[in-house]
This record gives C-alpha cells, sequence and structure tokens, in this order.
C-alpha cells in the first residue's frame, strides 16, 4: 500500500474528519477501541464524558467510574500539567510523542498510560487514546534490577580478586601458577622470586623446569605431568633450585578456562614447620589409596563428611559419581540408625581402630543392605577411614508360636543378642502380618475380596502384600 501524499493525503483525512462527525460518542469509543487500551471522550471543560476500556482491571484504576470527573482529577500529582498540555494542544513536540500519565490506585502500583489526543474543529470533545505500559513498566524494571545485580556481582568479584590477590602476594610461602600445557610461570608471589631466582630477576613466563638444577629437570617435568592426570598433590622432597639450594615442592592440578594448570608451593627442605605442614597435607592426600582397597572404603573428617571414597563405595550406595558423595555427611546413608554412626564416632574418639561394626546402610534409591564396617581413626589428620564389607541378610524369617505356647518367650530370647532390636521388631511385624493374611484366606475360603475388606486394606494393597509374603498361591487348608 502506497502512503498518502498531496491532495490525496488532504482528501483521506477530510474523509475520515466527516465519518468521525456522523458518528455518535458511543460509535466513536468502540471503534477506536479496537486498537487501543483505553479511549476516552474529554469535554471542553476537561472533563469525561465517555470512556472505554478494554480490560477490566484497567477500571479498578478509578477509570470505571471517570464519566463526570476532570482528568486532571484522576492522574497523579505529577501528572497534571502533562494532562493540561494534552488537551490544550500547546506542545506539538510532545503532543506527537503522547504523553505518559500515571493512575493512581490504593494498594497497587500506579498504572502509567502513554496518551495522545485529537481535537477536530466543530466536534464537541477531545478524542483521549491512551495505550497501558505496565508490561514494559516491569520489563524496564527486571532489567534495573537485573543490572543491579550484575554489578553487585561484579563488585563482589573484585572485591574478592583483590583479596586473593593480596594474600597470594604477601604469603611467606613461595607459591606459583604454572600453564599446563606449556609448563611456564603464569605468575609467582614475592616469596617464589626470592626463592628461586638465581639474578632476582624475574621468573614469569620462564619455563619452570628451568629454575632448578639440571640434575632435578627431569624430576621435575614427571611430577608436573602426574600432578595434571592426577586427583591429589603430588610432592618432591630435597630438590635443587637453579642457585643449588634444597628445596621441596608441592604440586597440584586446577582448571582454568577449560585448561588444566598447576599451582605449586615451594618451601626450603630445611624449613621443619611447613614441612610439618605439608606432611599433614599430605596425609590428607592419601585418599587415592583407597582405589586399591578390595571393599567399599570411605574417608571422612572428625565430624563424618566425605572427603573421598573408592568406587566400590560408589557401587554400594548407588552414587552416579565421587561428586555426588563428596561434602556429604557418611550418617546420610544410615538414616534408619543415625544413632549407630553416632556411637561409632564415639568409640573412636576412644579407640584409634574399631572392627566388626554392624548396622544397616540405605543406598540412594532407599534399598538396605546389612554391612559390617572397620574403621580407623588419624589422629595426627583429624580423619576416619572406614571399609564396608557387605552381609547376608542375617535375620531369620521368625516362626512365632502359637499366642501362649510356652516356648514363644524363649525362641524369642535366643534372638537377642543375635539379633538388632529393630530388626527383630521389623521382622516379627512382617510375620503378624503374614499370619493375619493367611487367616483371613482361611475365614473367607480364599475370596480375596472380601478377605480386603475384613483386614481393613484395599483390593489392590491386599495383591501387593500378598506378592510380598508369597502368598499369590495360597489356598487355604480343608
Amino acid at each position: 500500500m502506497k502512503p498518502l501524499n498531496g491532495a490525496s493525503a488532504m482528501h483521506g483525512f477530510e474523509v475520515a474528519v466527516s465519518l468521525l462527525k456522523s458518528l455518535d460518542a458511543d460509535s466513536i469509543g468502540a471503534l477506536v477501541g479496537l486498537s487501543a487500551d483505553v479511549v476516552m471522550l474529554v469535554d471542553h471543560s476537561h472533563k469525561v464524558s465517555r470512556v472505554f476500556v478494554s480490560d477490566p482491571e484497567i477500571g479498578s484504576y478509578g477509570l470505571a467510574k471517570a464519566v463526570g470527573k476532570r482528568l486532571q482529577d484522576l492522574v497523579t500529582v505529577e501528572s497534571v500539567p502533562k494532562v493540561e498540555a494534552m488537551l490544550s494542544g500547546d506542545d506539538k513536540i510532545r503532543h506527537s510523542r503522547g504523553y505518559q500519565i500515571n493512575h493512581p490506585s490504593d494498594g497497587k502500583p500506579d498504572l502509567p498510560v502513554l496518551y495522545s489526543a485529537f481535537a477536530a474543529p466543530e466536534f464537541p470533545f477531545t478524542l483521549v487514546v491512551g495505550r497501558e505500559l505496565r508490561q514494559q513498566m516491569l520489563d524496564q524494571q527486571r532489567l534495573v534490577e537485573t543490572q543491579m545485580d550484575l554489578e553487585a556481582d561484579y563488585r563482589e568479584l573484585q572485591e574478592a580478586e583483590a583479596r586473593y590477590r593480596t594474600a597470594f602476594r604477601i604469603s611467606t610461602i613461595a607459591h606459583l601458577m604454572i600453564d599446563g600445557e606449556r609448563k611456564t610461570v603464569l605468575d609467582a608471589n614475592a616469596a617464589a622470586l626470592a626463592l628461586l631466582s638465581a639474578n632476582g630477576g624475574g621468573i614469569v613466563g620462564r619455563s619452570f623446569r628451568d629454575l632448578f638444577g639440571k640434575q632435578d629437570r627431569d624430576r621435575i617435568s614427571d611430577a608436573m605431568a602426574e600432578a595434571r592426570h592426577s586427583a591429589n598433590a603430588v610432592f618432591l622432597e630435597n630438590t635443587k633450585n637453579s642457585k643449588g639450594d634444597a628445596v621441596s615442592l608441592n604440586l597440584r592440578s586446577y582448571r582454568e578456562n577449560g585448561a588444566t594448570n598447576l599451582i605449586v608451593s615451594v618451601w626450603a627442605s630445611g624449613d621443619a614447620v611447613e614441612a610439618r605442614r605439608q606432611h599433614v597435607e599430605k596425609l590428607v592426600a592419601g585418599v587415592a589409596d583407597l582405589s586399591d582397597l578390595p571393599e567399599a572404603a570411605v574417608q571422612t573428617n572428625a565430624e563424618g563428611q566425605v572427603i573421598a571414597a573408592n568406587a566400590l563405595f560408589l557401587d554400594l550406595v548407588h552414587a552416579p559419581s565421587l561428586a555426588q558423595v563428596l561434602g556429604r555427611n557418611i550418617g546420610s546413608w544410615f538414616g534408619k540408625s543415625t544413632l549407630d554412626m553416632h556411637v561409632l564416632y564415639s568409640r573412636l574418639a576412644e579407640e584409634q581402630i574399631v572392627r566388626g561394626f554392624s548396622t544397616v546402610l540405605t543406598d540412594n534409591f532407599a534399598g538396605e543392605r546389612a554391612v559390617q564396617i572397620s574403621a580407623r581413626r588419624n589422629s595426627e589428620a583429624g580423619q576416619v577411614q572406614l571399609i564396608l564389607a557387605t552381609q547376608p541378610i542375617a535375620v531369620e524369617r521368625l516362626a512365632i508360636p502359637t499366642p501362649g505356647a510356652p516356648e514363644q518367650a524363649e525362641g524369642f530370647a535366643n534372638l537377642v543378642g543375635k539379633v538388632p532390636l529393630k530388626d527383630l521388631m521389623r521382622e516379627s511385624l512382617d510375620v503378624i502380618e503374614k499370619i493375619c493374611i493367611e487367616a483371613a484366606l482361611d475365614q473367607t475360603n480364599n475370596n480375596r475380596a472380601y478377605a480386603a475388606e475384613i483386614l481393613g486394606l484395599s483390593r489392590q494393597s491386599l495383591y501387593i502384600k500378598l506378592r510380598r509374603h508369597g502368598l499369590e498361591d495360597y489356598r487355604p487348608s480343608n
């Protein structure tokens, strides 16, 4: 469609004006309301004669009762000058763009509306057309809040970077960041410069192995390769630096921008304090030995939080990865016997080694399995190592005698000390349930619908219990 211009445009506007004059007020409001949210006909005294709204919710802002009121009385204080300028038509620039005017409401945010006004000669009303901006205002508010959150996160990141950068620089222990691919120094603190720089110059960008004596450079290369592919730190002792001094190293890997780099701590081999601290760290890193054990093994701190586990333990608890168990408390897999873990760790506080501790493990799928735990406390590192050996179900199906039989108490007494009380109670309830189901089937001549009714069960629940107790093919004895 080509735009109208010249005489054609004038002719089109004349038709529109004549059409406007030929319609009554209600027809004009309905017609314009097809493409607007709010339509008002305002007389020369600025009173609203007709109002049309597309959304009934907009009427709650006072517009539903606007007829007979001045438009200035329906808006907020700061919007009054805009209404007067719009109705007078003095501000031609703002008139062409429209006026954002707010309508107040009790208990709700103001309603923003973008209004435009049109007045024609010999037409008794000013046609005011509005488009509500609530969604636009919400979007702007979300944008501002998101921007503020991003700025806050960025400030926190900058502050954290400054803190860690300061701690890195002033640390008395030599630390270096090593490029895992190029094996060059990415960063080093002042202590590392003092310990490894032969002439006091910088070491950033240099090959890390070149900072050591020629006789130890192959060891350094091997240690870097091992550390990149190991989950634990790699230690080197009595290594000569380029100045001929004996130093020890701790190399561990970390991820940065998708690459595996290394952080290296270096200290003089004669530094007894640092050697002691690194020895404790080496004990902590010794969890890799769990992978060689033939049973499920897990290592925790003194509070029971898991810091390492082997693949057999992951299989035992049905955990898909090591990350799913690290940091969890070991007691979370013993939810039905939390006292057991409390007793175990209390005994370890007094005894360094506990063997043959029986309990029930609940895996991630709520399955239960009897296990025996052998545990050792490493008081020097503040850690506990546990080995879990699965056990066959030791609880025998209880044959409960007829109530009142003299051997009933003796039968239970023989199980005390051999079976945990909670298991004894659970098995007893199962046996009683089975006896009751059999009795109900006998009384109803195997009418299972009637048996479910007298047992107070739904038919589906009865069938589930029949399968669990192996009674699907049960037939009453004659």
